[in-house]
């Protein structure tokens, strides 16, 4: 077909000679190690998609293959800027579509494979794995079998022997499968799970880094699926950071578990723990935040203000239930991180009281209390008027765990022996076990007491002896 009636007076083959040739200096344009020059990827495309218009389909096909033969040629060169060239120009064509548009997509896909497996400056890897990514998401149904071997090829190289190029690409091919074939690369998340860690405590800085942002991909891509298998994942991967924090391990692998570490905590932070996200995912995000602070020993502390944040919200929500799973998240941190924790646990107390009592609230304040003593008497008084206010206006059943301190004698003549009359049998056993306790705590503390024995001990006995008589 020509391209106009002043076109017609061209022979075909004079055209595609003329138009090798500009294909010739466009392509040379683009072998730089700098910026290509202004307009060079634009000038390429057009003169493709010219030449898809007006060349018969057999002058079309020449100059194709002389399209493939340069990029053949440019990729199996030493010189760096050719190898560039080459890239560039797959990138910029990968949208072009042309009648034998399969082909041409699967010869774009060999090109790049054979990059990550023959070249090692880190240049051209970066841009090769830029162009693997546009490939993978312009292609479709067209290229499912090689992002197949896509992923698989890296998985295989992080498990095998180190070659530091080598796990340099995996990473980078790893990373732009998990933003852009996200559907394929979620079938192989387990794997990507267990092999990640080798790149993470790589000695070679920009492997690790690198690795970190593949694993921050695979994070997307977990959080998207909305399977129940994600908590699983999750999980795995946190438990595997935890095998790089040994006392013996060498430095480069105690930084990839902290940055991994890190990263889990942001995704925490910005998915699981946020308030609109899913209730059941939010709720095993708080259960896993508490084992990774009782993994880490403390080092945690930067991160506990954005975590108390979301504490906060999710105990005391906008609207919605309180979750649970937050208090005992509280309890558990405050165990692992202990004085630490204490100005963030004191702004929490009253979205933690504001959920009102229960079970799970206590055996946090218990976890707080024995790991942060001074929080003991503000967390007693708190938990008593809590309690007051209950049975002044109920007769549901006692919580056995209650404050100490010899106050409790006159709290428990007026506000608890009334329930010994209850109809309920299991409330009356409660107040029975209750009036124990605070009786067997008294004694506890005059023998732990080394100041004014004689005079505590006449004391405590008389409201003893009147609390015995109340029973």
């Amino acid at each position: 077909m020509g391209r106009s009636s002043q076109a017609i007076c061209y022979p075909v083959a004079t055209i595609g000679a003329r138009n090798i040739d500009a294909l010739n200096r466009v392509l040379a344009d683009l072998c730089t190690r700098s910026n290509p020059k202004d307009r060079a990827l634009l000038t390429l495309r057009r003169l493709v998609e010219e030449e898809t218009r007006y060349l018969s389909g057999e002058a079309f096909a020449r100059f194709m293959d002389h399209l493939y033969e340069l990029i053949t040629t440019f990729l199996d060169s030493n010189e760096v800027s050719k190898n560039l060239g080459a890239l560039r120009a797959i990138d910029e064509l990968i949208d072009v579509t042309i009648s034998e548009n399969a082909s041409k997509v699967a010869k774009f896909s060999n090109y790049i494979s054979a990059a990550f497996e023959t070249k090692r400056d880190p240049e051209i890897l970066v841009l090769a794995s830029k162009v693997l990514g546009h490939l993978d998401r312009s292609g479709g149904a067209m290229i499912v079998d090689e992002v197949e071997c896509q992923v698989k090829v890296p998985l295989e190289w992080l498990h095998g022997e180190r070659i530091e190029y080598r796990r340099f690409a995996a990473v980078l091919i790893l990373k732009k499968m998990a933003e852009n074939a996200s559907t394929v690369f979620n079938v192989h998340v387990p794997e990507f799970v267990d092999a990640i860690w080798v790149a993470l405590r790589d000695p070679t800085l920009v492997v690790g880094e690198k690795a970190i942002e593949a694993l921050r991909a695979c994070l997307r891509v977990i959080e998207m699926s909305e399977t129940r298998w994600s908590v699983q994942w999750y999980y795995r991967m946190f438990k595997s950071t935890q095998d790089g924090l040994g006392r013996n391990a060498p430095v480069h692998s105690i930084h990839g578990s902290l940055l991994a570490i890190g990263e889990l905590l942001r995704f925490l932070g910005g998915g699981w723990l946020h308030e609109e996200g899913g209730g059941q995912e939010r709720a095993s995000g708080f259960i896993a935040l508490g084992e990774i602070a009782a993994a880490l020993d403390g080092e945690l502390t930067n991160y506990l203000p954005t975590i108390t944040s979301h504490l906060r919200d999710a105990i005391a929500p906008r609207r919605g239930r309180s979750s649970l799973e937050a208090l005992t998240c509280v309890g558990n941190i405050a165990k692992a991180m202990g004085p630490t924790m204490e100005p963030h646990v004191r702004g929490l107390l009253d979205s933690m009281f504001s959920s009102g009592l229960s079970l799970t609230l206590v055996e946090a304040l218990e976890q707080i209390t024995e790991s942060i003593p001074p929080l003991l008497p503000t967390i007693q008084n708190r938990l008593l008027k809590c309690i007051s206010v209950i049975l002044s206006r109920s007769h549901h059943s006692m919580p056995r765990q209650l404050a100490s301190g010899h106050d409790l004698f006159v709290f428990g003549r007026e506000s608890v022996v009334v329930y010994l009359e209850d109809e309920d049998g299991a409330t009356r056993k409660d107040v029975a076990l209750c009036c124990c306790k605070i009786v067997a705590n008294s004694f506890s503390e005059i023998s732990s007491t080394h100041f004014s024995l004689s005079r505590i001990n006449c004391a405590s006995g008389k409201q003893r002896r009147r609390f015995v008589e109340e029973v």
